[in-house]
């Protein structure tokens, strides 16, 4: 069966996904389009660039994820260094080394440029991002002409990084222009689940389902009212926000809702074996279920009639 899919952000939840992505697999549903945002953009590009489930895999099983909190120049200053990475970098952690580590991802399959991947004149890879100068969604590789650049030789590996960008954790993408700089963020802030991305017509070409995770009580619900938990909550109702209360009820029957087992934090880079193996098969799992109860019959009479 074919099928578009969408996947919600979730930093480093999103190895959930992969699991997700197994189940539909062996299942037999061909993924035409994918899109994604933050963690969802990784793995939607991966997929379009032509990754099996077991390829991913092999990668999770090699990612060191420590390795996304390199610190920008000033960070490892002592004492004040993280301090001054806020205000002159505008981030703790340097977010070129997304970029740095899908491309080299991307390169075993000969894959650089969006232009790549492209299919009868249509690109079925997007990816959502945040201008936070324009105060604009983007839609990527589209949108990229509004930078005066052609949307086929914007870097895949650069426009993820710009959707994964958590404000404040990572560092902003810069795009210069003639008398100022955008600066480009997780696409979380605008649209975290952009489940609406492919629905530029009445009826939908294909089935289009998403996939996310379930979202956790946060530290102010929990009675954690210092104020590092405030901000943290600030932060992240702003990039995790319940998108599903724009969604008509009957659209709810379209979307995989995959759980954290072990309520992780989507900046808990410093994962466990057991835990990377958790949200892998969490993922795979929810999947599995949903796929078990779809009926094409059903989804064409509800949302392609």
């Amino acid at each position: 069966m074919r099928v578009d899919l969408v996947f919600e952000g979730g930093g480093v939840l999103g190895i959930g996904f992969v699991g997700a992505y197994e189940a539909f697999y062996e299942n037999k549903f061909q993924i035409i389009r994918a899109a994604g945002t933050s963690a969802g953009s990784v793995i939607a590009a991966l997929i379009c660039a032509g990754f099996t489930p077991q390829e991913l895999r092999e990668e999770l099983e090699n990612t060191d994820f420590t390795m996304f909190l390199k610190s920008p120049p000033f960070g490892n200053i002592p004492i004040i260094g993280k301090v001054l990475s806020l205000i002159f970098s505008k981030g703790l952690y340097d977010g070129n080394i997304i970029s740095t580590w899908i491309d080299s991802i991307l390169k075993k399959k000969g894959i650089r440029v969006f232009g790549d991947l492209y299919i009868n004149g249509e690109c079925p890879l997007k990816v959502v991002a945040a201008d936070i100068t324009n105060r604009k969604l983007l839609i990527l590789p589209d949108d990229i002409r509004f930078y005066g650049k052609d949307p086929k030789n914007l870097a895949i590996c650069k426009a993820v990084q710009m959707s994964c960008t958590i404000p404040f954790f990572f560092t902003p993408v810069r795009i210069l222009n003639d008398d100022y700089v955008s600066y480009i963020v997780d696409g979380g802030l605008i649209s975290t689940f952009p489940i609406w991305i492919f629905e530029k017509t009445a009826k939908p070409l294909r089935p289009v389902i998403g996939v996310k995770i379930k979202d956790d009580e946060s530290f102010t619900k929990q009675g954690k009212n210092n104020v590092l938990s405030y901000a943290y909550d600030l932060i992240t109702a702003a990039i995790n926000k319940d998108e599903l209360t724009y969604v008509s009820s009957k659209d709810l029957v379209r979307i995989i809702t995959i759980d954290n087992p072990d309520h992780l934090k989507s900046t808990d880079f410093k994962l466990s074996k057991k835990q990377i193996e958790n949200l892998y098969y969490s993922g795979y799992l929810a999947t599995n279920k949903y796929l078990a109860e779809f009926r094409l019959n059903k989804y064409i009479k509800e949302f392609m009639l």
